[in-house]
């Protein structure tokens, strides 16, 4: 397990949050988000904002997530999204530019990841990323 002082979590746990509160990773998350732990960066935030069902919930997650602290993705960081996707892809795995935009944001802020997405198993194979695990009961 990673100890951190911030956690990037991504879109599949928020879900998983959001959807079932008496799930492990939700009673480990509002932990984590009483002691402000938690980070995010855009494209997490933009995945989150837009699957809401109406405006009334888009406006109270926007809400929430002005209360977490942003981790931005340097520009001079899209290159090394790219050259991880080219990689990536020659390797057969076809990675999303969200996904590896994440991961890469995880990467160069040195942040943990906590995920519940696979895909980012592939995607550790060439960016080299912290993650985070929901620690053992």
């Amino acid at each position: 397990m990673v100890v951190a002082s911030e956690i990037l979590v991504d879109t599949s746990v928020w879900i998983k949050f959001f959807r079932f509160s008496t799930a492990a990773e939700s009673i480990h998350m509002d932990g984590l988000l009483q002691a402000k732990a938690v980070c995010t960066c855009a494209p997490i935030r933009v995945e989150i904002l837009s699957g809401a069902r109406n405006d009334r919930e888009r406006l109270h997650l926007r809400e929430l997530f002005s209360a977490i602290p942003v981790k931005e993705l340097p520009l001079d960081l899209w290159e090394k999204v790219e050259e991880a996707r080219f990689t990536l892809a020659r390797k057969g795995h076809q990675a999303s530019l969200v996904d590896l935009s994440i991961a890469s944001t995880a990467a160069h802020h040195q942040v943990p990841l906590w995920t519940l997405d696979e895909d980012f198993v592939a995607i550790q194979r060439v960016v080299r990323l912290p993650r985070y695990l929901l620690p053992e009961p």
